[in-house]
């Protein structure tokens, strides 16, 4: 009887261990064709969600809001670069052009000695040869120290200021001194780096983006930035429409010579900001709004806003939202339950 039960017992635990590992195979065998489904294309249940966000509303109730609609501009923009800097304190330069200018005033007077002295010397004038190798000696001396000092202005303004002659430098540096005039460095970004000197460029202040600066006075820097190794440039803006002081944060896009790109430009008042994110809303029917993403490229002069790259998220047939998107959210994230718009 015993052997009876110990043979029932184990044959119990064999057949349970045969139908786990059983089990176990047939899920392993069904495991790569479920990865295989989703590969060929079949969408999982997080990316089968949407994107949009849908806010829909009576026609009387968004002409209430004061929504007004319009298509996408198209545009074109210029291959740029993006860099960030600041504005320059230019005391630095104006000691160095009081020192150049005292050099080359030390200098003028002592080739006119030497050259003096050499013709008395050369006509057998009663002129000693220590006193000619001393107006030499002098300009000679007076020649390195100016060489000397132009070559610092190369190095840290760059051959554009060193070139200029006295007066020419002495009236920008007063440009300078008096706010008519102002340099500004920038600095690409880490790791980026252009073959190309750049054409132009438009510069954005920190707190003055509606007023932007062009200019195409620009200089690549003698030095790149100690922290982020990046690549720099010396902008030079004349007659600027506010006062640009010393240490002005900004941004700076640099226009390279390169074929432009096709885009749109997109109203800033169509933007809105929400979740870290740029938006506009779309009207995809009559009452029906839809919310999407768009990757802002470069801001654009006055009221055209920003340039959108085609692929950024606009589309030629769009009808876009010009004014009212804030008001629209508002209502989208109060039918979603709650909930304030940023």
């Amino acid at each position: 009887m015993k052997k009876i039960i110990h043979f029932l017992v184990t044959s119990f635990v064999v057949l349970a261990l045969g139908w786990t590992l059983w089990i176990g195979v047939r899920k392993q065998k069904e495991k790569p064709k479920t990865e295989a489904a989703a590969a060929d294309g079949a969408p999982k249940e997080e990316e089968a969600r949407p994107e949009d966000f849908v806010v829909k509303l009576e026609k009387e109730k968004w002409q209430a809001l004061d929504i007004e609609k319009g298509e996408p501009e198209k545009t074109e923009m210029k291959p740029q670069r993006i860099a960030f800097g600041r504005v320059l304190d230019p005391t630095s330069i104006v000691t160095l052009d009081g020192d150049l200018a005292a050099a080359e005033a030390a200098l003028a007077a002592s080739r006119a000695q030497f050259e003096r002295s050499q013709e008395l010397f050369k006509n057998g004038e009663n002129l000693a040869r220590k006193a000619f190798e001393t107006s030499e000696a002098q300009f000679r001396a007076d020649q390195i120290k100016a060489d000397g000092l132009r070559r610092s202005a190369q190095l840290a303004w760059g051959a554009a200021f060193s070139a200029l002659d006295a007066k020419a430098r002495r009236e920008f540096v007063e440009r300078l001194v008096a706010g008519e005039s102002a340099l500004i460095r920038v600095d690409i970004l880490p790791g980026d780096a252009l073959a190309e000197q750049p054409k132009s460029a438009r510069v954005l202040v920190l707190g003055r983006e509606e007023k932007p600066i062009e200019t195409q006075n620009i200089t690549p820097a003698a030095d790149v930035d100690a922290k982020t190794q990046a690549q720099g440039f010396i902008l030079r803006v004349d007659q600027p429409a506010f006062p640009l002081r010393p240490g002005m944060a900004l941004t700076a896009w640099l226009e390279l010579p390169q074929k432009p790109r096709a885009g749109f430009a997109v109203p800033r008042s169509a933007v809105l900001r929400h979740d870290g994110r740029a938006w506009v809303y779309v009207q995809e029917e009559e009452e029906k709004f839809a919310r999407k993403p768009v990757t802002l490229d470069t801001p654009l002069d006055g009221e055209k806003g920003w340039f959108v790259a085609e692929g950024g998220g606009i589309k030629a047939d769009d009808l876009l939202v010009i004014t009212g998107a804030q008001s629209l959210l508002s209502e989208e994230l109060k039918a979603q339950g709650g909930g304030e718009a940023d």
